[in-house]
């Protein structure tokens, strides 16, 4: 099993694992279980004769679910067979918050490996929201999902989020496809030039809560397409195929020093990002770009 990276003086309590397959989810779960439950000095006291043995044997108790202070949390079984579609606010009530306070009893951490977190219910997603926040220090949560937009905002703003396998363009384009704002987005800049300012206004409103990263890779994969199709004329070089006919029009419409324009706009929030420029002024400085000069 690959070993991640902790640095002790940088645990967060809680992270967001997102990911478009389920394997690969679990095996970055299960890896980074096994290096904060690994306490490497603690190998002898163990009963184990080095650390390499002391590391297989937590990894193999985290696969089989057999470790003590590696919580796993997902589906319930139903009382007639198969399984429940959603984590409910009793299981949190009981599996997690339940239990939060009682110390690891192997080691320094205890972590809560949440599975299928984007299913838990409303009220779920309110019972856990005091936890992430105000967990014991030895508690560290890691809610595995595959789609960030049914989570709650009030739980996203208290979690790292960090990508799982490799999330190729085409992935992220699956990814991205499930953001009902993002899914607007380039329909609307096709039509942009015939947008009142009021209506460039909400839009902006509506993708500023839209997670930043996401967003500007979005426009940088847009950007990237109309630049191909107009240089190539070619549809089957494109990554967004089902937005093919939007980016001909703008490939057509766009001339290359107003894509150079859009390029150099990308560059600016990236240094805007460093100021904490208001993530809405930043869209609405390219919508007022592609307006006028489109």
């Amino acid at each position: 099993m690959k070993e991640i990276k902790i640095s002790s003086n940088r645990i967060h309590n809680a992270y967001l694992l997102l990911g478009q397959e389920e394997e690969d989810l679990v095996n970055m779960a299960n890896r980074f279980a096994v290096t904060l439950l690994f306490e490497e000095k603690h190998f002898q006291e163990k009963g184990f004769a080095t650390k390499e043995q002391y590391r297989e044997n937590v990894a193999l108790r985290v696969e089989k679910g057999e470790h003590p202070d590696c919580i796993v949390v997902d589906f319930q079984e139903k009382a007639g067979g198969g399984k429940k579609s959603s984590i409910s606010i009793e299981q949190i009530r009981t599996e997690v918050k339940g239990t939060a306070d009682i110390s690891p009893k192997e080691g320094e951490y205890k972590l809560y490996l949440i599975k299928h977190s984007d299913t838990m219910t409303v009220e779920a997603q309110n019972a856990i929201l005091k936890t992430l926040e105000e967990a014991p220090d030895f508690v560290v949560i890691l809610l595995l999902a595959q789609n960030e937009t049914k989570l709650l905002d009030t739980v996203l703003s208290r979690v790292v989020k960090v990508f799982a396998g490799e999330m190729d363009i085409e992935k992220r384009l699956r990814f991205f496809s499930q953001n009902p704002a993002l899914v607007k987005l380039l329909p609307f800049l096709r039509e942009l030039s015939f947008k009142k300012q009021q209506e460039m206004q909400e839009f902006a409103e509506e993708l500023s809560t839209v997670p930043a990263e996401d967003l500007f890779c979005f426009l940088d994969i847009i950007l990237r397409d109309v630049l191909c199709y107009k240089c190539t004329g070619n549809p089957a070089l494109l990554y967004e195929k089902e937005g093919i006919p939007c980016l001909a029009e703008m490939g057509q419409r766009y001339s290359f020093r107003l894509l150079g324009k859009w390029g150099e706009y990308l560059e600016r929030y990236k240094r805007g990002k460093t100021y904490n420029v208001q993530i809405s002024l930043q869209i609405m400085d390219l919508f007022f770009l592609l307006h006028e000069e489109g």
